[in-house]
């Protein structure tokens, strides 16, 4: 059995692949957990980190149709919509007035029938009606999808949305970096190559991006550790990524697991796990990986934040995707900062692009 300070060690001369995949396999949780706080707190501090902000989703019609997800409705569903420029403006304008939130989360399906135009008018309508509001937005697979429908290169299509005002690309799509397992739960969406390359493409442009993991389906070790060896790559090439953000795959009204092949939630002893070799690996590459409570739960999340996690991605209000899904509740900032001061951390309110902006 190896100690945390092998452990530890190793991580500091850079874990490779075959080390995390064996550690990820064999270490035992709580150990592990163990190192990687010990290197949280070496190669970034006491701090916990969080930003106040509300979720837009702009369209729940997509016709990507994964198996690993329940929020989407297929075209002309009853249930199907899309929201107006302005009703998203007026949901932040309102946030921002009772809430403070100084970011916007939008995402939303793979509609074909929305145009770049709709995506400048709803950017600058949010910007217009709320200026200091930074929009986070869209993922590397909406924009893959939307190139090929509008028929336009990554860099264009980025071009214009952030000359229409999007700050930052969220880092949903990500799924896991395997073409094996991708075939299986996102059979529709691109591939892992080309999630790489807009990744790419945003940070060539001047756009910080953000990673997610989803984890907890039908994938394997070696593919969680393939994924953040990617992430890491990745970064070691452009640094402009943010956080990395593992999320708990929800299974609860998905096809996986109408299907059967996932029959609920992985055990808890995985979520320490992911959390703790995301940061073994990571080291100080990326210095914030999130403990993502809307999918782990918020007792969780206090355990990952001794685990390898310093940041709790934000108050999240009017989540729908993993709500859908069985899972997701808004919060307070309030909140956050007292689930960080009982692990004995520090909580500090960020902004989109990982500044500080007060301690709470």
């Amino acid at each position: 059995m190896y100690s945390q300070d092998y452990v530890l060690e190793a991580a500091r001369s850079g874990l490779s692949p075959s080390e995390a995949e064996r550690f990820l396999s064999e270490f035992d949780s709580m150990d592990l957990a163990g190192a990687a706080d010990r290197l949280t707190l070496e190669v970034a501090g006491d701090t916990v980190t969080f930003v106040n902000n509300v979720v837009v989703n702009y369209a729940n019609v997509c016709v990507a149709g994964c198996a690993i997800c329940a929020f989407y409705r297929p075209p002309g569903h009853p249930e199907a919509y899309v929201r107006s420029p302005e009703e998203a403006a007026r949901i932040v304008s309102e946030s921002g007035a009772k809430y403070g939130v100084t970011e916007l989360h939008i995402n939303g399906g793979f509609d074909p029938e929305l145009g770049i135009d709709y995506f400048e008018e709803l950017f600058r309508a949010v910007k217009s009606a709320s200026p200091g509001i930074a929009i986070k937005g869209l993922t590397a697979a909406e924009v893959d999808f939307y190139s090929r429908v509008w028929r336009m290169s990554y860099r264009e299509v980025l071009g214009r949305l952030r000359d229409a005002g999007m700050d930052a690309m969220s880092g949903g799509g990500a799924e896991i970096l395997d073409e094996e397992v991708r075939r299986a739960i996102t059979p529709y969406k691109f591939n892992a190559e080309a999630w790489l390359r807009v990744q790419e493409e945003a940070h060539s442009l001047g756009i910080p991006t953000n990673a997610t993991m989803l984890y907890g389906h039908i994938e394997e070790p070696r593919h969680i550790v393939k994924h953040i060896s990617e992430i890491r790559d990745l970064q070691r090439k452009l640094h402009g990524v943010l956080t990395f953000i593992p999320v708990k795959f929800v299974p609860w009204n998905t096809q996986l697991h109408r299907d059967g092949r996932v029959k609920g939630p992985a055990p808890p002893e995985l979520d320490v796990k992911v959390t703790a070799i995301s940061r073994l690996m990571l080291a100080g590459e990326i210095p914030r990986i999130s403990a993502y409570w809307t999918s782990v739960g918020k007792r969780m999340a206090s355990i990952l934040l001794l685990s390898g996690a310093n940041d709790l991605v934000g108050t999240m209000l009017n989540e729908e995707v993993l709500h859908s899904a069985g899972s997701g509740e808004g919060s307070t900032l309030d909140e956050l900062a007292h689930i960080v001061r009982e692990v004995g951390r520090r909580p500090v309110q960020r902004d989109t692009f990982q500044r500080a902006l007060r301690e709470l």
